[in-house]
């Protein structure tokens, strides 16, 4: 096989197999460099994407977590009666008729939840641990009622351990803070 003249000026030279393999040998090489490059390019599209779509999943999380504890807190404040139920409830729960009770062990209950929810989300990082810290005021005001107290006390357990621990450290503070007065 004649490829091209000898260049110190003979006629002609063939290519060996050895001189074809290095000529493979170098395609190959010049391949896995472009190779290279584009799998370079690809990962950092891949890891750009998975930022947006962290995000994108963490703005979620806060839309639906926010919009669920407006939700329990609007039926409160968008209806007398159930602010009625939930105002004297909190204050003292045996005071209410027995359906009146059950009405508010299900508002504090919906409430709760969407703290927990909020709670959770945080955890797994969907949520801003700042978000959460801010849902702490709020859940630290619900359990300084003896409403909420009383809801506690019978129905802790429907809700996850790390919440419930939140919880029950948020009572003993409440309790020391009540017996240093």
């Amino acid at each position: 096989m004649q490829l091209k003249p000898d260049p110190l000026g003979g006629e002609g030279r063939e290519l060996s197999w050895q001189d074809l393999g290095s000529i493979g040998e170098m395609i190959s090489a010049i391949a896995v460099v472009v190779s290279l490059i584009y799998l370079a390019f690809q990962i950092r599209q891949n890891t750009s994407q998975i930022d947006q779509n962290t995000k994108a999943a963490r703005a979620a999380a806060f839309d639906s977590s926010i919009t669920q504890a407006m939700v329990a807190r609007q039926a409160i404040f968008e209806n007398e009666d159930v602010a009625r139920i939930y105002n004297e409830g909190s204050i003292d729960p045996d005071c209410l008729s027995e359906q009146d009770r059950m009405r508010y062990r299900l508002i504090v209950h919906n409430v709760l939840w969407s703290l927990w929810n909020l709670q959770s989300q945080a955890q797994v990082g969907g949520l801003a641990a700042e978000t959460w810290k801010a849902q702490l005021i709020i859940l630290r005001r619900m359990m300084s009622s003896k409403g909420v107290q009383w809801f506690w006390s019978n129905y802790r357990e429907e809700f996850g351990e790390s919440f419930q621990k939140e919880v029950d450290r948020i009572l003993s503070n409440l309790a020391e803070t009540s017996s240093d007065a």
